[in-house]
């Protein structure tokens, strides 16, 4: 029995010593957010040991068969301090590792998770959580954008308050499409399928070059959550007019549903999401000209049905430990039925009406976009030696038909003394091939990152115009119509250094773009040929004085390239009197920014900034009183100085409040060198602020209020009036916060219009955007998927971007 007992001892024992035990964990930055491919090394203090392993695109590792002793966990990753912990292993352990960035000296290492806030803001970038985000919950991709407070879209157009154009990317790839076609396409995005919006305030050189004040990068969502996940939401909306029937319609709403479905194992990653709509909504402008002996109201009334499908899929396979494939789509399609109403009194100058212009157009524009990008991402070490690899290709078809009548009407009659009828198609077909190579080498001067990038661009556009002389009889219109072809090759070259130096850090790059452009007009037989090589500088110098306080210098050089509808010479109408044309002639516009900033406690950054603008363009009225005849197109002859001062403030003092405030005051001085505009200056004020009020501890219970302030500024060659917006919203999580309930109030004072006043050849211009962004929504989502499993923590449970 002795021998029994002992033999039994001895066999515990020794499975005991023999034991061995798995070692999970995620490598996070403060915000919760995933540090893709960071190196991760642990040393067995016992047995003088050391593993290395490099974690996945979701900021997963592992180590497996660990015997029981003691560790020492150590990580790094560029950009943020790197971080060390010892560790007792005797059963299979769970950890979560975040990493202060080099801004923050206090490292940390926490096993708890939580939902990052709405709004994270530093030196280089400004992130919009928009999942966090109560006032998102349920738009779409536009609406999102703008919910960022220093974000303003207005005029068809994404800007920075202050500071000028952004250029909107998708997952780190720059969509190359322009006003309303832009607009069309964000909105076709659902906020269910965006994890965030950046705003990368001053793009390294490794970042394309376009986009005079910075970039947006939204980043589709991609669940890191370990086996099968998902939701589903459903979205109601009415639009709110100060008018129950407009034109004879009424019932101005909105359907929408969206769904996430993804799947991850240990290699692999797989998900998708599908996006619906169908609407009806109201667009609109009005255009008011005071010409010495006349003045000219118009209004411009769309009214439009909107059907869209938009979906997003892809996967990501582990091929070894370094080495990560993945292929990516994007695509949809988006409908818009719809007319416009455009009613132009002309009043003489004594008050009396002269005469009136009414059109009437019909529109059915049919765009189908396809997005598909592979990728390569090898890490060959644990050091940060790294290579990726991206090949792109971009799509964007649409057509449209139109039939087109503008009458004119003497005063007290109702027939009409002329009328003008035509009919129209046209079609845009955008085909961008993208090929980019990207390479970071640690050295002992720094961390030195380069690679190129390939560019191929064609754009074909026609617009073919007939005069309707009935129903059935179509005359072509040869000075109407018209057929073109653009192609754009940019060749970029890049190398930028990362070099940290106690409490230094410097960045320094310099980006070579050679781009060759040629645009044809088939109809007048038009070859226009550019070819230019530019150099696109970026620094960044930082200094961390101490725990609460850092400072950062910053200077760039950007370009702003004007889209392919601006190029292309065809004539658009509007009435039988006003058309737009582009122009084959224009060139991009450049812009240098310096940026000084300081940072205080990470809760209040104030910096000063300098923006300047050569060859600017913009879109241009131009009124002829001796015809009556207006047209708009687009020129280079502005030079624009913009200096300011930008605070950003986070109060952190209650639990139960999240909130951002920012305020942006600045003078511009703007230049023509056109004869016809004269010199414009003055002053601007931008604020905002978002702030969610949680109602109980466990945060399931929440209101939210943005609102932001645009005082009278000076934009382009003229000067904007004040406009303002206020949204409203209130959220609940029931079912083990499983299921969302949100209702918002959007644009509540109908007050984001934003106008425009001009002065060319001495004729007063006013232009107002509509903007009819008043509506209540109330959106309902769902998230269902497997549990983790039991000891392993998996970081934060909400879902992630992709990171390449």
């Amino acid at each position: 029995m002795k021998s029994i007992l002992t033999a039994t001892l001895l066999l515990l024992l020794s499975g005991s010593l023999s034991a061995q035990y798995k070692l999970t964990g995620t490598v996070n930055d403060q915000q919760n957010l995933p540090l893709p491919y960071t190196g991760v090394i642990l040393s067995d203090l016992t047995r003088s040991k050391t593993q290395t392993v490099t974690a996945d695109s979701s900021g997963i590792f592992i180590f497996r068969n660990l015997k029981k002793g003691k560790y020492q966990l150590s990580s790094n990753y560029i950009g943020f301090q790197k971080n060390s912990i010892d560790l007792f292993i005797s059963a299979d352990t769970a950890i979560k590792i975040v990493l202060q960035s080099l801004n923050n000296q206090l490292n940390e290492v926490a096993i708890s998770s939580g939902k990052p806030a709405a709004l994270i803001n530093n030196t280089e970038k400004l992130t919009y959580n928009v999942s966090s985000s109560v006032t998102a919950t349920g738009t779409d991709g536009l609406t999102a954008v703008s919910q960022i407070p220093v974000v303003k879209v207005s005029n068809n157009e994404i800007s920075s308050a202050g500071k000028g154009q952004l250029k909107v990317m998708i997952n780190g790839q720059v969509i190359q499409l322009a006003g309303l076609d832009l607009m069309r396409y964000l909105k076709s995005m659902s906020a269910n399928q965006i994890s965030k919006i950046e705003l990368i305030k001053n793009p390294s050189a490794n970042f394309d070059a376009d986009g005079n004040a910075g970039l947006i990068n939204i980043v589709t969502k991609q669940s890191k959550k370990q086996g099968y996940s998902g939701n589903i939401q459903l979205n109601g909306k009415h639009w709110i007019h100060d008018q129950k029937t407009i034109y004879g319609t009424s019932n101005f709403y909105a359907l929408n549903g969206s769904a996430n479905l993804n799947y991850n194992s240990e290699k692999l990653s797989v998900y998708s999401s599908v996006n619906l709509d169908k609407d009806h909504h109201l667009e609109g402008f009005q255009t008011d000209l005071y010409y010495p002996k006349q003045t000219w109201l118009q209004t411009d009334t769309g009214d439009y049905t909107y059907h869209n499908i938009n979906v997003i899929a892809g996967a990501d396979y582990k091929l070894s430990p370094k080495t990560t494939i993945g292929l990516s789509y994007l695509g949809g399609r988006g409908v818009y039925d719809g007319s416009d109403h455009v009613n132009n009194p002309i009043y003489n100058n004594s008050g009396k009406l002269d005469s009136t212009l009414k059109t009437y157009a019909t529109y059915h524009p049919v765009a189908l976009s396809n997005s598909i990008n592979m990728h390569t991402i090898v890490n060959f070490d644990t050091t940060g030696k790294k290579l990726s690899l991206n090949a792109d290709y971009y799509n964007y078809y649409r057509t449209d038909r139109s039939d087109f009548e503008s009458s004119g009407y003497l005063p007290g009659q109702s027939n009409a003394a002329n009328n003008t009828r035509y009919y129209d198609t046209n079609k845009q077909n955008i085909n961008i091939y993208t090929f980019k190579a990207d390479a970071e080498l640690p050295t002992h001067y720094g961390l030195l990152s380069f690679g190129g990038k390939l560019s191929f661009i064609d754009n074909y556009s026609n617009a073919f115009y007939y005069n309707k002389m009935n129903t059935n009889d179509l005359v072509y219109n040869t000075n109407l119509s018209n057929e073109f072809d653009y192609t754009e090759n940019t060749q970029s070259l890049y190398a930028s250094l990362n070099k940290e130096m106690g409490k230094w850090r410097y960045q320094g790059g310099l980006r070579t773009e050679f781009t060759q452009t040629k645009g044809y007009s088939y109809t007048i037989n038009q070859t226009t040929n550019n070819s230019y090589v530019k150099l696109f500088p970026s620094l960044l110098i930082a200094y961390q004085a101490d725990k609460d306080d850092s400072f950062s210098f910053t200077l760039g050089r950007r370009i702003n390239r004007p889209s392919f509808w601006s190029l292309n010479p065809f004539k658009s109408l509007f009435t039988a009197y006003s058309y737009g044309q582009g122009n084959p002639y224009l060139q991009p516009e450049y812009n240098n920014n310096f940026e000084l900033a300081h940072t205080y406690k990470s809760n209040l950054t104030t910096s000063l900034f300098l923006n300047v603008t050569d060859n600017g363009f913009t879109n241009v009225t131009i009124a002829r009183p001796d015809t009556n005849l207006v047209y708009t197109t687009p020129l280079n002859f502005i030079k624009t100085y913009r200096y300011g001062i930008a605070e950003s403030y986070s109060l952190k003092l209650f639990s139960w409040l999240d909130n951002n405030n920012q305020a942006t005051f600045y003078h511009t001085n703007a230049n023509s060198s056109n004869s016809s505009f004269k010199n414009i200056r003055g002053y601007g004020l931008y604020l905002a602020s978002n702030n969610t009020f949680y109602l109980n501890i466990e945060k399931t219970f929440a209101i939210a209020a943005s609102f932001w302030y645009q005082f009278p500024e000076i934009d382009h060659i003229g000067r904007s009036g004040t406009s303002y917006k206020l949204d409203l919203g209130i959220t609940a999580l029931a079912l083990k916060k499983n299921l969302n309930i949100t209702f918002n109030v959007n644009d509540i004072f109908r007050s984001s219009a934003t106008s425009f006043t001009t002065d060319v050849n001495g004729i007063k211009q006013q232009f107002t955007n509509f903007q009819i962004n008043r509506y209540a929504q109330l959106s309902m989502s769902y998230r269902f998927g497997s549990k983790p499993a039991k000891n392993r923590e998996t970081g934060n449970e909400d879902e992630r971007g992709r990171n390449h």
